[in-house]
């Protein structure tokens, strides 16, 4: 069943416009007054309600949320929500149900809702409403609207700027061994919750969110990982009951990470990727935007011909398949005909011409690969997700700077470029789940200091490409990385910077990982010339099994001041001429400042350009 066949029956389900305002206090105290009563509103334990996994919060926006859910059977539920406590199982609500062939998943999307309002929200199931709350002395589960245009408009805010605020980090592994003796509840989810919850709008988790502990090829392996991680991982079970959540999707979410997208390939790890990523939208992709080139993920079994390049599937129906959702197509590792493929042209609905030909006659089993990049905009922020493992070639040493050797591939580095020159924000942020100036090595496991494909280092005409485009815009670009167990500040231009974040829980790498850069100074970046502003460690002395230092990063972008009036109560907002962001790096298990940098628009805008 197609990925999108969970989502399109409840995304657009139209909740209500609740007229309670939230008061502007904290969550944790306004939750603290008059939970929902056990025995006059029907609420039952987590345990004895059906739920397994969530509630989660995702895709956030000014008058909508995504909530997730995962149950012991496919099932009916009721979201909930209200501005007030306590909540009732005959509250407003909207209706979805989990699907038994997305592993008992579901989600619902509230919408109608008023920006900039916190919400109480709850799981109703067979008219009882569950207790979600991780443990009971949590707050009642709660979310914040985005703001919009309107939300701070002011006589000196007349284009209603507004603070943006979120979190990001990658690398939350909790295998006890892999990890190095982190805690499988992560401390850096904890801090996150207890230091940021009612500041960040949302938190991205920048790839690696599960690691491999009981994915063994099968699809029920790769659903027992995240189940495993969600359960065991409380900590971050718990942060996003309350802040939304945006995901990107890195190497140990799926089987293969090189060649996905190389038409040509052979058998190999790559050829299994559809697998994860069906499993990443039941458990993660699920919370993000969607992407203008997205279709859905489709597997079927088909009969091709020995030197033929038709694939037949009499139970498919490929006449509303668009050839530019589609990415490649996939026959897995089992498979006679095991490789990666082009699509050529439907030819009818039951046909599909595919490059290079098929070497064996028979059935075929097969997976139609899409897009999964994506972008949405907060004020003047405008966010760039990109998929740099989805539609990649084969990395080789030796072909480094080949013009063909690519990470994004053609459509989705033109989405890219274009993305970010028409763009009307006055930031620009590239989430990118791999690093782009410093390689990532295999030195922790003694392979030497030579880049191992996964960084923008193995693919650097594609990287150059993409830098000179951000370099020629006038506003700021930051590329926020993962991957690389380290965190790291580095100037790229004049404009464009590298902020990559992490771990959040998995062992750390010593610099050698990272290429053995400075501990901040001048760097020659596969032969352009960086400037490392700050580096988290850790040193190569160290086995970093044995390295337990956790990261996560808090970004500010300062647009508008709150000030009083001078004859009347309140406050007003005040534009900065220049807006500001602020990238600040706290330990994860104290949540204490290490490290911050702020960028402002003065440093970039000519001596003329002011006024709002």
């Amino acid at each position: 069943m197609p990925i999108s066949g969970r989502l399109s029956p409840l995304c657009h389900a139209a909740l209500f416009i609740v007229t309670a305002m939230a008061t502007r206090s904290s969550a944790h105290a306004q939750a603290r007054d008059g939970w929902p009563d056990p025995v006059a509103n029907h609420v039952v334990p987590y345990q004895s309600s059906g739920l397994t996994h969530g509630p989660m919060l995702g895709r956030p926006a000014a008058t909508s949320m995504r909530i997730w859910v995962r149950t012991k059977k496919a099932t009916p539920f009721r979201v909930v929500c209200d501005a007030r406590l306590p909540l009732t199982v005959h509250g407003r609500g909207v209706t979805g149900k989990t699907i038994a062939e997305n592993d008992n998943t579901g989600v619902v999307d509230l919408t109608g809702l008023k920006p900039d309002t916190r919400y109480f929200y709850g799981i109703v199931i067979d008219d009882r409403l569950a207790d979600t709350r991780m443990d009971f002395d949590r707050p009642w589960p709660a979310f914040r609207t985005l703001p919009d245009a309107n939300s701070y408009r002011d006589a000196l805010n007349p284009r209603g700027r507004l603070n943006v605020c979120f979190s990001i980090g990658c690398g939350a592994c909790q295998d006890p061994i892999k990890s190095g003796g982190h805690y499988g509840s992560p401390a850096s989810f904890r801090r996150l919750y207890e230091h940021h919850a009612d500041e960040v709008m949302f938190h991205i988790m920048n790839g690696d969110y599960i690691y491999e502990e009981l994915r063994d090829g099968t699809l029920a392996g790769y659903r027992s990982n995240y189940k495993l991680y969600m359960r065991r991982g409380r900590s971050m079970s718990n942060l996003f009951r309350y802040v939304p959540a945006l995901f990107t999707i890195d190497d140990h979410e799926l089987s293969g990470e090189q060649g996905t997208g190389q038409v040509g390939l052979g058998k190999g790890s790559w050829c299994d990727r559809d697998e994860g990523y069906r499993v990443w939208y039941e458990y993660a992709g699920w919370a993000n935007f969607a992407g203008p080139d997205r279709g859905p993920l489709r597997f079927g079994t088909a009969t091709v011909e020995a030197n033929g390049n038709v694939l037949t599937d009499p139970q498919a129906d490929f006449s509303k398949l668009d050839p530019t959702k589609v990415s490649t197509i996939m026959v897995p590792r089992r498979d006679k005909n095991a490789g990666v493929y082009g699509l050529v042209e439907v030819i009818d609905e039951h046909r599909l011409r595919a490059r290079p030909r098929f070497r064996a006659g028979g059935r075929t089993h097969y997976s139609i690969g899409t897009h999964h990049y994506y972008d949405w905009q907060v004020g003047n922020c405008h966010f760039f997700a990109i998929d740099a493992r989805g539609e990649r070639g084969k990395f080789e040493l030796k072909r480094q700077r080949y013009p063909g050797q690519f990470m994004l591939g053609k459509r989705q580095r033109e989405w890219l470029i274009r993305g970010v020159k028409r763009t009307e924000a006055q930031f620009v942020f590239v989430v990118s789940s791999v690093p782009w100036t410093l390689p990532h090595t295999g030195y922790h496991v003694g392979r030497g200091l030579d880049p191992k494909g996964d960084s923008f280092v193995g693919f650097l005409h594609e990287r150059e490409l993409l830098l000179e485009a951000f370099d020629a815009l006038d506003k700021p670009v930051l590329i926020l990385s993962g991957d690389v167990h380290n965190s790291f500040s580095v100037q790229v231009t004049d404009n464009v910077w590298e902020f990559m974040c992490g771990p959040m829980n998995s062992a750390a790498h010593p610099i050698g990982v990272a290429g053995k850069p400075p501990f901040g100074g001048w760097y020659d970046s596969a032969g352009r010339r960086v400037k490392i502003k700050w580096v988290a460690g850790f040193p190569d002395n160290v086995h970093y099994t044995r390295l337990h230092s956790t990261y996560y990063a808090v970004v500010q972008v300062n647009n508008v001041l709150k000030s009083g009036r001078s004859k009347e109560p309140g406050y007003q907002w005040v534009a900065y001429d220049s807006p500001q962001v602020v990238v600040r790096f706290h330990d994860g298990y104290t949540g204490k400042l290490a490290y911050a940098e702020a960028i402002s628009l003065v440093d970039l805008a000519p001596p003329q350009a002011s006024g709002r």
